[in-house]
C-alpha cells in the first residue's frame, strides 16, 4: 500500500515537473492576467447583446506596468497588451467609432469606470458593431454606450475585477 502511494506521488511529481518545464513563456505582447470577475462579466454581457460581434475589457492590472485585455469573449486574447492607438485614445478619454469597410463593422472604443465612477486602471471597452445594426458611427456609439454603461454598473471596484 505504501509503495503504491509512493509510486503515485512520484508519478504526480514527475508530471507536474514536466508540465512546468514544457510550459511556454507568454509572447512579448502578453502579460499574465487573472481577472475572473472581469471575464465572467464580459461573457454575461456579450451573451445578452447579439447586436455586437465582440466585446473586450481592458485595464492595467494591479502591480502591472502594462494595460491589457482582462476580459474578452475570445479567451485567447486575455492578457494581450493594449495597442498603442488604444492607449492614445485612453489619454483623450473620449468614445470613438472607426468605420472598417472591409469587415463591415464599426470598431468602438469607450472609456469605462466602476459603478461609483472610480478609475479601474485606465479602463476601456472595445466592441464591434456590424453595419447591419448601425447605419452610422453615431448609432454604433449609441449602442456601445448602452453596453458600456451596463458593464460599468456591474463593476463594484477595480479590485473586484481580479477576484
Amino acid at each position: 500500500m505504501i509503495s503504491r502511494y509512493l509510486s503515485l506521488s512520484v508519478l504526480t511529481t514527475s508530471l507536474l515537473c514536466a508540465t512546468a518545464q514544457s510550459a511556454s513563456p507568454l509572447p512579448a505582447n502578453y502579460i499574465h492576467v487573472n481577472a475572473p470577475m472581469a471575464q465572467r462579466l464580459v461573457l454575461a454581457v456579450k451573451a445578452k447583446h447579439p447586436e455586437i460581434k465582440k466585446l473586450g475589457l481592458h485595464a492595467t492590472p494591479p502591480n502591472a506596468a502594462d494595460n491589457a485585455i482582462i476580459g474578452s469573449d475570445i479567451a485567447s486574447k486575455i492578457g494581450k497588451k493594449s495597442s498603442e492607438p488604444d492607449m492614445e485614445k485612453v489619454v483623450a478619454a473620449k468614445p470613438s467609432a472607426e468605420r472598417i469597410d472591409k469587415e463591415g463593422i464599426y470598431d468602438l472604443f469607450l472609456p469605462v469606470r466602476d459603478a461609483q465612477g472610480r478609475d479601474i486602471g485606465q479602463g476601456f471597452v472595445v466592441m464591434e458593431v456590424p453595419f447591419a445594426n448601425a447605419s452610422n458611427a453615431e448609432e454604433a456609439l449609441h449602442i456601445g454606450e448602452a453596453i458600456r454603461n451596463e458593464v460599468q454598473q456591474q463593476i463594484p471596484s477595480r479590485a473586484a475585477l481580479y477576484q
